[in-house]
């Protein structure tokens, strides 16, 4: 999709010459043009730009002024504004107002081009977060309309009535649910069943119904649920709030890390940016550089942001297509864990340890995509390592298929966590207290891409004594064995 920016100056010259410098250095852009601020804010009401660029001082209404109006029209779009060299209060003044960032004249197109390109890819963060708000609305909606399930508890604990609903919102059919303990047909039911609310009589808001969860077959179900006595036992009432509660988790994790993820290295690249524009300090070269890295390595850190947040939504839609070919492991691991001592020959207190047996099956699979897997789970078991220790990979044929198992040494994963590190945005420190950070959509993407090669990731975990993650897959075809074979090294 192509952003759409919007520049507003009454510098005819200016509004020539800027859109396009900013073409040969931004690529997929469309700009839009004003020389007044009423002209812009009917372009405005009309569009919802990328971003916007406006000079402060204009004639008629200037740009402070305009800046009101973008923010009662579009809060969400960044705006930055342009002001004369020297005019350090009317920069102040932006900022206040709810300016993005500012440049100042003559334009340091470098900087100008890095905090439009900032504040783009900040939109665009904030569309994906209201696309999550409208889909939950979308499904809360539909909630309203689900009939609730219904089903009847004897004095003895024994099911007695079990409608449709029941079986359709729980997965656990009439046949299997009645005549039978509830707490055999409910796991967990006893533990439960003392919060729900009872009420002595039927009526309308006379309890309010307890979120409670549920496991079934392996799925965690949170249901709203209450009941109602009467002579044979207590009739109860229930709906599913899963998806509901998941979208709720999904969409606060997302906002928490882009809001932590993202304005983390914004404020570094900003500051050391702004650092570097003061006069009234001079700087000499290994300050210019040091700062100049910061920009640098942030920027970076933000681009692998992004790229996953997008590399993600491709997995969810179904456009990534993946080679099908045989893969030889041993190579694959022996290139990995090379390149990765490279990546962390810093880290002393760091050692890492490769076992491959002298033979073994090529596996099916997409080789880039497999080293993809392998460099984010060796690079998670050192992150994840802060006190140092052994990154240990093994390969080796198991149960008709290759596995191949990344173990560490580190802060470990409890059991609660296991069940959830594979879902989107969920980090096992997200209070970042052992100074870990990232998305949270690692795992997800390395799970999601070894579940398309017809394979499973898997974790074993002891909170303080370290992780495996497991990667079994199927042994190749006849014909991916060739392949394999084939590209293989004379």
């Amino acid at each position: 999709m192509r952003a759409r920016i919007l520049l507003v100056d009454d510098d005819r010259a200016l509004l020539d010459a800027l859109p396009e410098a900013l073409h040969l250095r931004m690529n997929g852009i469309e700009i839009d043009t004003s020389e007044t601020a009423i002209e812009a804010l009917e372009r405005i009401r009309d569009t919802d730009y990328d971003a916007i660029v406006s000079d402060i001082k204009m004639p008629g209404m200037d740009g402070l002024a305009l800046l009101h109006e973008i923010r009662d029209l579009r809060p969400t779009t960044p705006t930055l504004m342009i002001t004369g060299h020297g005019e350090r209060d009317l920069a102040v003044q932006a900022l206040r107002g709810g300016a993005y960032d500012f440049v100042q004249k003559p334009i340091d197109r470098d900087y100008f081009v890095a905090s439009l390109e900032r504040a783009i890819q900040l939109r665009r963060l904030d569309r994906e977060v209201e696309k999550q708000r409208l889909a939950l609305e979308r499904h809360a909606r539909v909630l309203e309309h689900v009939d609730d399930g219904v089903f009847l508890i004897d004095d003895g604990g024994v099911i007695r009535h079990w409608n449709p609903a029941a079986h359709a919102i729980t997965g656990v059919p009439a046949d299997q649910a009645l005549e039978r303990k509830a707490a055999e047909t409910l796991p967990g039911w006893e533990v439960v069943a003392p919060l729900i609310p009872v009420a002595s009589m039927p009526g309308p808001g006379s309890l309010e119904a307890k979120v409670v969860p549920l496991e079934l077959d392996g799925r965690e179900l949170w249901l709203s649920i209450s009941g109602v006595t009467f002579s044979d036992g207590i009739v109860y009432a229930f709906r599913s709030l899963t998806e509901e509660r998941a979208l709720d988790e999904l969409k606060g994790e997302f906002i928490a890390t882009v809001s932590h993820e993202l304005r983390t290295p914004l404020a570094a690249i900003y500051g050391s940016a702004q650092t570097l524009l003061r006069e009234d300090v001079e700087f000499d070269e290994s300050d210019k550089k040091r700062l100049l890295d910061v920009i640098a390595d942030e920027s970076e850190r933000l681009s692998r942001i992004v790229d996953d947040i997008l590399f993600a939504n491709k997995l969810d839609s179904g456009q990534l297509a993946l080679g099908e070919n045989g893969v030889d492991l041993r190579a694959l691991a022996r290139d990995v864990v090379e390149e990765m001592r490279g990546c962390f020959a810093a880290r002393e207190d760091i050692s890492f340890e490769l076992t491959v047996p002298d033979a073994l099956d090529s596996v099916a699979g997409d080789p880039d995509r497999l080293r993809q897997v392998l460099i984010n789970l060796i690079d998670n078991a050192v992150k994840y390592s802060p006190d140092g220790g052994r990154v240990e990979v093994a390969v080796e044929s198991r149960d008709g298929g290759v596995r191949i198992a990344v173990r560490d040494e580190g802060i470990g994963i409890a059991p609660l966590e296991q069940r959830r590190i594979f879902g989107k945005f969920y980090r096992v420190d997200p209070g970042l207290a052992r100074g870990v950070g990232g998305t949270g959509l690692g795992l997800y993407i390395c799970r999601e891409l070894v579940r398309r090669m017809d394979g499973r990731l898997s974790v074993s975990s002891e909170e303080g004594k370290g992780s495996t993650f497991a990667v079994d897959l199927p042994v190749a075809t006849a014909a991916g064995k060739d392949a394999a074979a084939l590209a293989q090294p004379a």
